[in-house]
């Protein structure tokens, strides 16, 4: 994986080493295809596989059986990581992104039907892996767990569309729970069913089961909103992503529905909450906006209740090396380093709103619609 050294030192990683190396040979067998083979595919930071491989691992270890991973294992991790990385190349279609792990994008590259179509081949034969792979009935279960976990990746991704493209109420645009809803169905969910995926297959029981679902989706929840962060506060060369993307596509983050509770009145802010298109000084003197200490502050509270339901579900879980990994993973999510989100960036931000911090930035999704 193209990882720096404090990453692929991290426990996490560690404890899960050999099955990744299984899992990255059964991807490039895949990526091999013609299709695909002409796309570099740069490695993420493979959360999701791990999440799965340690939530099984943790499971088993707890019942006594061997904590070693065979090629059944890695050939499911592969599949997991090869349907997060088909929901990639259709999100940045959405979003019209032009950089992704440090390279252009699927679709800048090959324009977007057959980036739609690459996508689409790749969740298929995610899926197919995964029918291949298995022995029992819990196998197959996990199948029906992940296609599940698409469609509801699928049904956030039109929710936030939707919330774009259509006219909303301003409570509605602005609703924290019609927020929390979206990004547990976009991304959380994903967490979800790897955590509960993972411990299925080592043997959990319906309770343990829960315990699982439950971390993942608060981890996933705690992602999320940290990765909206790093859209604001973070550094594009970092990120090696486009960043500053949601507010100029419209999309509503914690900290935009923050500033509009304590900012209602705010012409610039107004004006975005309408479905406007903004103007260059809107955007500055909404960026400057966001990057006031109270904004951030109703950002940390809000992460705090989802940081405690996971470190609640860490507690229930079996005590080895395993769930000492899975808080070590979560350690990673908060500190979300991968973004270059840090306190010295938020205050550049409030000496220049636009700043040297901004990368290239996608192309709106279409013409903001104003509220009626």
């Amino acid at each position: 994986m193209q990882q720096n050294n404090q990453y692929s030192s991290r426990l996490f990683v560690t404890l899960v080493a050999e099955s990744l190396g299984h899992m990255e040979r059964e991807l490039r067998d895949v990526k091999a295809v013609r299709f695909l083979c002409d796309y570099p595919w740069p490695a993420g930071k493979r959360l999701r596989p791990i999440t799965f491989l340690l939530s099984l691992l943790s499971i088993r270890t707890d019942r006594s059986l061997t904590a070693n991973t065979n090629g059944r294992e890695s050939k499911l991790a592969a599949a997991i990581e090869l349907m997060h990385e088909a929901s990639l190349v259709h999100d940045d279609i959405v979003d019209r992104s032009e950089l992704r792990r440090g390279v252009p994008t699927m679709q800048d590259l090959n324009g977007d039907g057959l980036a739609l179509l690459i996508g689409d081949y790749m969740v298929f034969r995610g899926l197919k892996m995964i029918l291949d792979a298995a022995e029992t009935r819990t196998d197959i279960m996990l199948a029906q767990e992940l296609a599940n976990t698409g469609l509801l990746i699928a049904h956030g991704e039109a929710d936030q569309l939707s919330r774009y493209i259509n006219h909303h109420s301003l409570k509605d645009r602005m609703s924290f729970s019609a927020y929390i809803d979206l990004i547990a169905k976009k991304t959380a969910s994903f967490f979800a069913g790897c955590a509960e995926a993972g411990a299925a297959l080592g043997g959990a029981d319906a309770n343990q089961r829960k315990v699982y679902r439950e971390f993942g989706l608060n981890m996933g929840i705690v992602f999320q909103i940290m990765d909206d962060l790093i859209d604001i506060y973070g550094d594009a060369k970092v990120a090696n992503k486009t960043l500053r993307n949601n507010l100029n596509e419209g999309t509503i983050t914690l900290p935009l529905i923050h500033a509009w509770e304590l900012y209602p009145n705010d012409i610039a802010l107004r004006s975005f909450v309408l479905g406007n298109e903004l103007t260059e000084k809107q955007e500055s003197s909404i960026y400057q906006m966001l990057a006031r200490d109270e904004i951030r502050e109703y950002c940390e509270t809000t992460l705090k209740r989802y940081v405690r339901s996971v470190e609640t579900s860490l507690d229930k879980m079996p005590v080895n090396i395993y769930r000492t990994g899975l808080a070590d993973l979560f350690d990673y999510v908060q500190q979300c380093s991968w973004g270059g989100f840090t306190q010295s960036n938020i205050a550049k931000e409030k000496r220049n709103a636009v700043g040297k911090q901004k990368g290239p930035r996608g192309s709106p999704r279409g013409t903001r619609k104003k509220e009626t």
